[in-house]
């Protein structure tokens, strides 16, 4: 078997944290989640919530940059939904439009 060489635009790093996840439509607001990997594209996280296709999420999270906790918030469209298998969260990746450094 052929593998096919990954046409993703960023690099992606493997991040597993948790992360607050807001999808107003839904009346989610600040649902705990766990990042599995992210990018400056996007992310892939677990959700106890499985938005739409289309859906915006919001996500914030906090990372240790040189020793320094930075708070991240980003947001962007669904793009992507794996559905939850019983006792699950689902799997949901995101493409981000607006990503802020910094600042909650």
């Amino acid at each position: 078997m052929r593998q096919q060489p990954d046409a993703r635009r960023f690099s992606r790093v493997q991040l597993p944290i948790p992360v607050e996840v807001s999808c107003t439509p839904l009346r989610c607001f600040r649902q705990p989640a766990h990042l599995r990997n992210v990018s400056a594209g996007g992310a892939f996280l677990y959700s106890p919530v499985a938005p739409p296709v289309g859906t915006v999420m919001k996500l914030d999270f906090a990372v240790q940059v040189t020793g320094r906790e930075v708070q991240i918030s980003c947001e962007g469209p669904v793009v992507r939904v794996e559905p939850q298998s019983q006792g699950e969260q689902a799997g949901v990746a995101i493409e981000f439009s607006k990503l802020n450094l910094g600042a909650w």
